[in-house]
């Protein structure tokens, strides 16, 4: 039984007890991310208002400079997406909050193994939904562990990895599902503060749970894993 409500009010927790650097923490990534894939529209912004100021219309158009710049806005935003998901499960885990762990895929040699995880994540969930929305949504939850277990565990290759997220969330993609429908009560009040409330607690809230998910099936279903594998051996 997947043990929702425990997951949360653990989330809850771990989130008041380090309110503030979680918060700050958080919005940092936030910040970093939207940065650097607002760069990569600059070109585009500069060109709107020249066209602007001269006063002509504006046929957007797509450089191969604009478009490198965007491929790497988003490649690097997938690592910090790895990072965050790391610093949540540390949190959920009863760490203390350190900025440092945002960077984690930049560091021990780490790059280049979760950058070709999560391009690979990307293109699968991609390709998934093309044939319809509800297989892309199921792909989605049963490579939602990949963030986390491409740093948690170097041990693993990129292939390993999604064996293992396929194995933790067997049996859990609904449970998952779920446990983010939850929220959902809190988006909507979070509008009418117009994201206020987002910002301050619905999105650390809802992301120290999923690290609390990945925590309870790490504990419960990596070692089923980890004893099929030997047995199998």
């Amino acid at each position: 039984m997947f043990p929702r409500q425990e997951i949360k009010s653990n989330a809850k927790a771990a989130l008041k007890a380090n309110y503030w650097p979680v918060i700050g923490i958080l919005l940092l990534g936030s910040i970093l991310s939207g940065v650097i894939i607002g760069v990569a529209q600059i070109p585009s912004t500069v060109a709107t208002v020249q066209a602007s100021l001269a006063g002509v219309d504006y046929v957007p158009t797509t450089s191969l400079f604009t478009s490198c710049l965007s491929i790497v806005g988003g490649l690097i935003s997938m690592l910090f997406e790895v990072g965050i998901a790391r610093f949540a499960y540390r949190v959920y885990r009863g760490d203390a909050p350190e900025v440092g762990d945002l960077f984690a895929a930049f560091k021990d040699g780490n790059f280049g193994r979760v950058l070709g995880g999560m391009i690979l994540v990307g293109i699968y969930t991609f390709l998934w939904s093309l044939l319809f929305i509800i297989p892309g949504i199921v792909k989605a939850y049963q490579y939602s562990m990949m963030p986390y277990l491409l740093i948690d565990r170097p041990d693993l290759s990129i292939k390993e990895c999604f064996a293992m997220s396929k194995q933790m969330t067997s049996g859990f993609k609904w449970s998952l599902f779920v446990l983010e429908l939850s929220f959902i009560g809190w988006a909507i009040l979070a509008v009418f503060t117009l994201g206020i409330l987002d910002i301050f607690f619905v999105t650390p809230y809802l992301t120290l749970a999923m690290g609390g998910a990945y925590d309870y099936l790490k504990r419960t279903r990596m070692e089923t894993t980890a004893e099929t594998t030997e047995t199998a051996e």
